[in-house]
């Protein structure tokens, strides 16, 4: 039986990441990708992705935003806590990128569990470029995908096999 730390350094694959209660703790020199992207949800073991819903349509929106896109409410949205689960809906491997990040990283659309419409783009990670399938189950972890220029380390989503057959450590995602 694994403690809860071994556990979580398994899922989130980063010794150094700390997951208390659900809640991403971030040292000094990490930063979230994004302001408020995570979300603690009790009696869960990880954070999960915070969303936006717009009341008058119902349309979900990740990254959030605070009015709606698709029917330009003037009513602010209002945050939604996404599961973790979602669907491999297509994927590339990045072979040209953008500096900061080496090549040959698995990016893909990920059809949310919440919202078949909603499609989060994010990168794999822990997978094997041939055992990636459209329609594999996954789940979302939060990992380090790139190191600034300052040295500052950037924390983002990613999406790993929710089969723990099909989970390699430290296969196809952007992580140091």
């Amino acid at each position: 039986m694994w403690k809860e730390s071994e556990f979580l350094s398994q899922l989130t694959g980063e010794h150094n990441m700390k997951i208390q209660n659900g809640e991403l703790i971030l040292d000094p020199g990490e930063r979230s990708i994004r302001p408020e992207i995570f979300s603690r949800v009790d009696g869960h073991p990880t954070p999960h992705l915070l969303a936006r819903q717009c009341k008058e349509c119902g349309d979900i929106s990740f990254p959030p935003f605070r009015y709606c896109l698709k029917c330009n409410s003037k009513e602010e949205t209002v945050e939604r806590v996404l599961s973790n689960e979602g669907v491999l809906a297509s994927y590339t491997i990045a072979r040209q990128v953008m500096p900061g990040f080496n090549p040959d990283y698995i990016l893909a659309n990920v059809r949310m569990k919440d919202d078949p419409s909603l499609v989060v783009v994010a990168q794999l990670t822990d997978v094997k470029p041939e055992d990636v399938a459209i329609d594999m189950e996954l789940t979302m972890v939060p990992k380090i995908i790139k190191m600034l220029m300052n040295g500052e380390k950037v924390v983002s989503y990613c999406f790993r096999p929710k089969d723990p057959a099909k989970v390699t450590p430290g296969e196809g995602g952007q992580t140091e």
